[in-house]
This record gives C-alpha cells, structure tokens and sequence, in this order.
C-alpha cells in the first residue's frame, strides 16, 4: 500500500513538473508575437526587462532594446508613461485627502457571513454529537 501511495504521489509531481515547462514555453514571446513597436515597448517596460535581464530573448544584439526598437523611439515612450505616472499619482493624492476630510462615511460592504457559517457548523457538530450519544445508547441498552 505504501509503495503504491509512493508511486502515485511520485507520478503527480514529476508529471506536474512537466505540465509547468510546457506552460513556460507557451508563454515565451517572440518578435514576432508583437504588431508594433509600441506593443513590444509596452511588454518591455511594464516587464522591467533590460539587456541584463531578457528571458524572452527580445533583445538579440545585447542593447538594451527589444525587437529593433530605436533608442529615441523608446526614450520617447518611456518619458510618455512616466509622465503619465506622475498625473496619476497626483490625482490619487488629490482623492487621498478628499477621503480623510470625509468623517462619518459609510462603511464599506465588507461584511461576510462568516459567523452565521460557524454557527451553522457548531449547530451541525452538536447534532452529529447528539446523535452519536443517541446510538451509544441504544448500543447498549440492546447488550
């Protein structure tokens, strides 16, 4: 029984490992993969990938740009989401202190029904023990 409870579990993860190199290799991009340069600057930046770091192998002479991407075509972009980040970040900021002049909002509808479920499940507990109690008698009186 042992054995055969080695040999499943053994099967499960050596074939599970097999299933995630697969995933890995359906997920590599290639130039190709990509219908502008402003996609593939897009995947690169949101990535953080650079010459030193390029596991999709975007980047084949070593420059820090993938796809043949000009340097001045990826300045460009990179200035346009940074200050695109810089308008946003003002923005939350302006909504962050809107939010702590407000005192006494409502709430947040965060609220579950964790505690109706645990009283459920004791509900079901103290009947199981009811019953089993019930059956220890019977057990016995019939002895």
């Amino acid at each position: 029984m042992k054995k055969e409870l080695l040999e499943f579990y053994g099967f499960t993860f050596s074939d599970g490992a097999s299933l995630n190199v697969a995933a890995d290799e359906h997920d590599d991009k290639n130039c190709d993969d990509f219908s502008s340069h402003e996609e593939v600057m897009e995947f690169w930046y949101t990535n953080g990938y650079s010459a030193e770091n390029d596991p999709h192998d975007l980047d084949r002479d070593n420059d820090g740009l993938a796809c043949e991407v000009s340097q001045s075509e990826y300045d460009d972009y990179v200035a346009s989401q940074e200050a695109a980040g810089s308008n946003d970040e003002a923005s939350g900021d302006q909504e962050e202190a809107v939010e702590e002049d407000e005192e006494g909002a409502a709430l947040p509808d965060t609220a579950s029904n964790g505690p109706l479920m645990m009283l459920f499940g004791a509900g079901i507990a103290g009947a199981g023990s009811l019953l089993l109690f019930r059956r220890k008698n019977q057990t016995a009186e019939q002895q």
